[in-house]
């Protein structure tokens, strides 16, 4: 019996002995490849999920992530860690990757077992040998996406929650199920000098938890005054909601109220673009509706349906101007008033389909594309300095930086490293913070500035004293010079209330020891009257118009045009009759 059993007990323990090998080659070959899948994907935790949605191997920051050890995670469902309100949109994003879609940035909420939750973004794609099984990535959310912020009283988005919420939905894919509309409720005073305060509150309330209701994930906004927006499903028409507000209204007053009401609705197509360049179009409509007083919805609405397509064309052929360097850079001089040298040039940005710069810059700030092309100007910046017209050590150049770039931590840091990599350049290359809107973190902004300037680059605010570029700005960020608006100069010799607020500029900058720039400047009258306000440096058509550096002159002489003259291996703004002549290096 004994001599019977002993090889069938050997047996038993070589094959689990050899499955053991087995299983943990198995595992160690699953292993090794989560781990590269890991490392490429940059996340937190990698997971495999098989056909059926539940969890089969997990490695990472799972106690961070999802509130549980790795080791537990087999056999769990990925449905059951989520929120129940994001369950939808995890198990579109699976149907996707089942599919063989690589999905990016799916916005999730897991709930931990202590009650706590957890922003994160889950990524994946088919497991590349593993037929059914999906690889899935999960990390914070934080760095990519900040959370929407909502209204207090009626628990809606804003204008930028509804774009992010319309960039969620398009990212996860079906194209054409979904709808914007936009309604605009102008005689909502009217509506309050009717009900009073109390039934107009609860009009407002019953308002918003339609729109939250008849909303895909939530995706209602307050957009402006009397504004709102919803992405819903293709199923929901504008007569739908135009019919439903009147009967909340009807509701709450007791008897039929006549309010008038514009509701259109757009299709969210993504055809022949990505989710997110969609996203940015869609973005861009939303804030041109939210801004707009002038023109009516309808107008809005209507041309929002074919500017989509025209949105479209207009940020790919900007994007396609910054990646292909289809533009150029002409440079305009800035003049020390007092001793009528050129202290630098201003690089100015030109397309060469000759649009306007301005609105162009301003287009790209609005869809996201200030910052590409702002490092594709100071890269351009950076070649002229190092070689040819530019290349001279004593010639310095400004070049624009959005305040927008500033915001932006990715965006920042680009610029950043930009500074670090041309010590070559330090004390020629200037920088002037440009923006067309508030800078939303200014003490952020300044930690950027600070740093750029501790390379040795002078950084300074363009068009300061007009719009967001206000005193404040001075009070929060520590810059070298400011350059006063155009405003403020164009007319001053023959309107003198621009007086008194030049005079508070440059006094409070001289006590701030930051140098003044004067732009605009036409004539000889300006210029001297600026002297006497003791402004330091000029810049307009007086001195000399945008240009690019003539051929075959060397690196100074090559800037000298109009009434530029070299004298001494320097350049001067030389008056006719002084050394110079407007034919002079021309």
């Amino acid at each position: 019996m004994g001599n019977t059993k002993a090889p069938a007990k050997q047996s038993r323990t070589e094959n689990r002995g050899a499955a053991d090998e087995g299983s943990a080659k198995e595992r160690l070959g699953r292993s090794q490849e989560a781990y590269v899948a890991f490392a490429f994907a940059a996340a937190d935790l990698l997971l495999e999920i098989d056909d059926h949605g539940r969890i089969v191997f997990a490695v990472g920051a799972s106690m961070a992530l999802v509130g549980r050890p790795a080791r537990l995670l087999a056999d769990t469902p990925l449905i059951d860690l989520v929120r129940p309100d994001d369950r939808k949109r995890l198990a579109k994003a699976l149907k996707r990757m089942a599919g063989g879609a690589r999905v990016r940035h799916t916005l999730l909420t897991i709930d931990f077992p202590s009650g706590d939750s957890v922003p994160v973004a889950l990524s994946g794609y088919p497991h590349p040998d593993r037929n059914g099984r999906l690889l899935c990535v999960l990390t914070h959310s934080g760095g990519l996406v900040a959370p929407p912020d909502k209204h207090g009283d009626t628990g809606l988005l804003d204008g930028d929650g509804l774009s992010a919420a319309a960039e969620q939905l398009l990212r996860e894919g079906d194209e054409g199920d979904y709808r914007l509309t936009l309604l605009d409720l102008p005689e909502m005073q009217t509506l309050r000098e009717r009900l009073g305060a109390a039934r107009t509150a609860e009009f407002v309330q019953e308002f918003s938890d339609y729109l939250r209701r008849t909303a895909v994930d939530d995706a209602a906004a307050e957009v402006g005054e009397h504004k709102f927006g919803l992405i819903h499903s293709a199923a929901i028409t504008s007569e739908d909601i135009a019919a439903a507000v009147a009967g909340i209204v009807d509701a709450v007053a007791g008897e039929p109220v006549p309010v008038v009401s514009s509701v259109h609705t757009i299709t969210l197509d993504t055809a022949g673009m990505s989710s997110q360049e969609a996203a940015r179009a869609l973005a861009y409509t939303i804030r041109r509706f939210a801004a707009d007083d002038e023109q009516t919805i309808e107008a809005i609405v209507d041309g929002a349906k074919p500017s989509l397509a025209e949105t479209m064309a207009q940020m790919r052929a900007v994007k396609q101007a910054i990646e292909c360097g289809d533009f150029q850079l002409l440079a305009q001089p800035i003049v020390d008033l007092w001793t009528n040298s050129v202290h630098h040039f201003e690089c100015l940005l030109r397309f060469r389909d000759g649009g306007s710069p301005y609105d162009t810059v301003t287009f790209a700030e609005n869809l996201g594309l200030v910052a590409d092309l702002d490092m594709a100007v100071c890269l351009r910046a950076v070649d002229l300095m190092r070689s040819g017209a530019g290349a001279n050590p004593s010639l310095k150049f400004a070049v624009n930086v959005s305040g927008r770039t500033l915001a932006s931590p990715m965006a920042a840091a680009r610029i950043v490293r930009l500074v670090e990599s041309v010590p070559d350049l330090r004390g020629r290359l200037l920088f002037e913070i440009t923006e067309s809107s508030e800078i939303p973190d200014l003490a952020a902004a300044n930690a950027v500035i600070q740093e750029i300037r501790s390379y040795g680059h002078p950084v300074g605010v363009d068009d300061f004293g007009a719009g967001a570029a206000a005193f404040h700005y001075l009070r929060a960020l520590k810059v070298d010079h400011v350059k006063i608006d155009g405003s403020y100069v164009r007319d001053m010799t023959t309107n003198d209330k621009n007086g008194p607020f030049l005079r508070a500029i440059t006094q409070l900058c001289r006590e701030l020891r930051v140098a003044t720039i004067a732009e605009q400047i036409e004539d000889e009258e300006t210029a001297n009257l600026l002297r006497v306000y003791n402004v330091r440096y000029g810049q307009g058509y007086y001195f000399g118009r945008p240009m690019q550096p003539l051929e075959g002159f060397d690196p100074v002489a090559a800037w000298a045009a109009g009434d530029i003259v070299v004298r001494n291996g320097l350049l001067f703004f030389g008056a006719k009759g002084e050394g110079g002549s407007e034919e002079q290096g021309g």
